[in-house]
């Protein structure tokens, strides 16, 4: 098909008013573009045309419709032990969950899924559209990253049974621990394998970057001093909680960062959150992503917008807020070379407004494509779940 006179934001800083060709799901063309013999137009003049957000990091397809044959369960959330990075958050996922929620009527083609906050190594990190029912056939990547923790939800999980860990004490040095041993650890024939160690000798060694939930910046200080003896691991920080956006440390390194909101409407680490700060780390060239809510709970499906929004009151930049919902969570995820952007030989994630999400509160979603394909239209009737 081709979508004309549309004005495109291309996620990566630009705005043309351009053509865009698909076929076979994929962006083939953008420019001025003639109707080729039985080819679908769409007239969007006067629209605004966007790629589809990516979420980073989100619960989509773990909490899903209770009503289905395999109801949401938290599968993303292993307690047995506080160190599980051989698990594959892959195996988390429910298709059918996600595309109950109709993220496509919010603007979201593309999630993240993680396993949750409450180990100190969670397992690994994988990418889905958010709209089909197998999920082989809507994977984007697998293995994409080591989720960590230091937060408190690993003393909240593990005390609570009189177990460890019980302490920061605990958490920080096992990190170091774990590390070292990983950094140390060689598979050898005449020896079983230890899962957990060839796990994270991945991560020490770069094939995976390491995404570490931090609830305070002393907690990503105490992260960076820990993980900065490695020189080829790829850290990347999550929630943002605290920082001042001086710190030196990130911005030379251009570690990235994930903004998550708040589980709570009080939550006490959240609340130290300045957009502001990660303003000043965008502006440096550090690559901040927005992302949603943060909980094994229904969330919000505006969430994504709704934090662009905020942080368009601080930047003013309506592209490079863009940017943060769309290429870079994509980049940071290493999905970029499929979705996140309106380029050729992309994905058609594609989204028409009917005027700027980024500027405006009026702005409608008329058509979200995905792999080509409508997910939503405007006027579809639109569920709780």
């Amino acid at each position: 098909m081709l979508i004309q006179n549309g004005n495109v934001h291309d996620g990566l800083g630009h705005v043309l008013k351009q053509d865009v060709r698909i076929a076979d799901g994929l962006i083939t063309a953008l420019g001025t573009l003639r109707p080729e013999a039985g080819e679908e137009v769409f007239d969007a003049a006067g629209m605004e045309v966007l790629p589809g957000f990516v979420q980073a990091l989100s619960v989509w397809g773990i909490m899903g419709n209770t009503t289905e044959i395999r109801p949401s369960s938290n599968d993303n959330d292993e307690k047995s032990n506080p160190i599980t990075p051989e698990l594959d958050g892959f195996y988390a996922f429910n298709g059918r969950a996600a595309t109950a929620q109709q993220l496509g009527a919010f603007g979201l083609t593309s999630c993240g899924v993680a396993p949750t906050d409450n180990n100190l190594f969670g397992g690994t990190i994988a990418a889905f559209s958010v709209d089909g029912l197998n999920p082989y056939k809507m994977v984007l990547g697998r293995g994409l990253g080591m989720m960590a923790s230091v937060t408190p939800n690993l003393k909240t999980t593990y005390g609570a049974r009189q177990m460890a860990p019980m302490t920061r004490m605990w958490i920080f040095t096992n990190l170091a621990e774990q590390l070292r041993k990983a950094a140390e650890y060689k598979e050898e024939p005449e020896k079983p394998k230890d899962d957990k160690l060839a796990a994270i000798r991945r991560v020490v060694d770069g094939e995976l970057p390491l995404f570490v939930s931090c609830d305070s910046a002393l907690a990503a200080q105490r992260v960076h001093e820990i993980t900065a003896p490695y020189e080829k691991l790829r850290l990347v920080l999550v929630n943002g909680f605290g920082l001042t956006g001086e710190e030196q440390w990130i911005i030379e390194k251009k570690i990235p960062i994930i903004v998550r909101t708040a589980s709570l409407p009080l939550d006490e680490f959240a609340m130290t959150l300045s957009l502001p700060a990660m303003a000043k780390f965008a502006q440096a060239g550090v690559p901040v992503a927005l992302s949603g809510e943060n909980s094994n709970a229904f969330a919000a499906r505006e969430d994504l917008l709704w934090n662009a929004s905020e942080m368009m009151r601080v930047m003013h930049d309506g592209e490079q807020v863009l940017s943060m919902v769309t290429s870079i969570p994509a980049r940071i995820l290493g999905i970029d070379d499929k979705v996140g952007s309106i380029e050729t030989g992309k994905r058609a994630d594609i989204v028409l407004w009917s005027a700027d999400p980024m500027l405006t509160y009026q702005a409608k979603i008329v058509r979200t494509y995905q792999g080509g394909e409508i997910i939503y239209k405007e006027g579809d009737a639109m569920k709780c779940l």
